[in-house]
């Protein structure tokens, strides 16, 4: 799948493994689209979030856009840089992104980059 044909779609399902239980948890979330093989995914809000925080523990997560689970592999971003870049990205695809910024969510966001397992996808 080359997903600059999802780049229109609001939203993904992303399932991540529970850290303590191992058991498979799916969130509705927004994403941009990075190139062909990748999204970003971001929480901004100032408790951490539960998928983030499964990903870092286990990396392997499936995207869902509708047509069924596709396998994909997670890294987290932690250059502020690249941080603000995708942030920048969401508030042009979500025009409601802008609010997050303004209540200063931004400064503690998490951001990950989920590349498709094309092994696994084929």
């Amino acid at each position: 799948m080359d997903l600059r044909t999802v780049a229109g779609k609001r939203s993904v399902f992303l399932t991540t493994r529970g850290r303590k239980t191992g058991q498979p948890r799916t969130v509705k979330i927004w994403f941009v689209t990075a190139d062909h093989e990748s999204i970003y995914v971001q929480h901004t809000n100032p408790r951490a979030a539960q998928w983030y925080r499964n990903l870092l523990r286990t990396p392997s997560v499936t995207l869902d856009f509708g047509d069924g689970p596709l396998p994909a592999y997670a890294t987290p971003i932690a250059d502020p840089a690249r941080i603000q870049e995708v942030l920048r990205l969401i508030r042009r695809k979500y025009p409601l992104g802008w609010i997050f910024q303004l209540l200063g969510w931004n400064r503690s966001a998490q951001v990950a980059q989920i590349t498709l397992d094309r092994k696994l996808a084929a």
